[in-house]
């Protein structure tokens, strides 16, 4: 966490976290992304000491964070893992705003910051990606001569986000309001051995990463067919702002879902996937 005022960064508060019981397996991949191993965070604070640290040190202040989508489920599901509150707060993502303020090959931090001018420093170590987040914002406010956080929001036509125990909206680009989505021409390039090729996919709930057209774009890219509702012709559903803890049997999520799991058990094959499973699997 780095903490900003008057657009400068004046302090930064770092710490390693005891993952929750049941969550501590630590998967090589991620370990050689980021260089925590199980043995370093063996004497480090629990989730439920690290939230009341971060809620101390935040205070009322608004977060931002890049893909804060990722970065507010990760603080829900440890919630709901250690069985606590999460906390209340408002966030702004830097992801979306970029979307919106730049037109890049891709909105990851690393081509972000290249845009900005900012030095990400190294890139997957928490404090370097934080003080990179705060310095894009930063950045983008005086480029936009935005004076405040919010204003900086509603220059690009991009949501506060909103996280509370009973509540969460993401930080999106705000609807345009009466618009319906609009279905792209069929990509003749697609790859014919994708796994979405040729399936029909409906989306449910409020994505966090990215507009439903966005989504909707996503798919015709990979050789998919997006639908609005789910019809006999439906592969794949896809879950948005849902939390993986939640998906276990007799649990019903939202309508769309609902006819889903009717339709399995009248033998229709559909797969039913989070919005993570969906993006690793463009």
């Amino acid at each position: 966490m780095v903490r900003v005022r008057d657009g400068h960064i004046v302090d930064e508060s770092s710490t390693l976290i005891h993952p929750p019981a049941g969550f501590d397996h630590f998967d090589g991949f991620n370990t050689s992304l980021h260089g925590i191993s199980a043995g370093m965070v063996t004497g480090a604070p629990s989730w439920r000491r690290t939230l009341e640290r971060i809620v101390r040190y935040t205070g009322s202040d608004l977060l931002v964070s890049h893909n804060a989508g990722f970065d507010m489920g990760v603080i829900r599901y440890a919630c709901t893992a250690d069985d606590i509150p999460c906390p209340s707060v408002d966030f702004l993502c830097t992801m979306v705003l970029a979307r919106r303020a730049y037109r890049l090959p891709s909105y990851r931090l690393p081509f972000v910051a290249a845009e900005c001018d900012v030095d990400l420093g190294q890139h997957h170590q928490a404090i370097s990606d934080a003080r990179c987040a705060a310095l894009i914002a930063s950045g983008m406010a005086r480029k936009q001569g935005a004076q405040t956080l919010t204003d900086l929001a509603d220059s690009f036509s991009v949501r506060i986000g909103h996280m509370a125990p009973s509540h969460y909206s993401g930080s999106v680009r705000r609807s345009l309001g009466g618009h319906a989505l609009i279905r792209a021409d069929a990509n003749p390039d697609a790859d014919p051995d994708h796994a979405f090729y040729g399936r029909v996919i409906v989306f449910t709930g409020a994505l966090m990463s990215r507009t439903r057209q966005m989504a909707w774009d996503d798919v015709i890219k990979i050789g998919g067919i997006p639908e609005p509702s789910v019809t006999k012709r439906t592969n794949v559903l896809v879950l948005g702002d849902i939390n993986p803890v939640v998906l276990a049997p007799g649990m019903v999520t939202t309508g769309k879902a609902a006819k889903v799991f009717a339709l399995q058990d009248k033998g229709q094959e559909i797969e039913v996937m989070t919005e993570d499973d969906f993006l690793r699997s463009l």
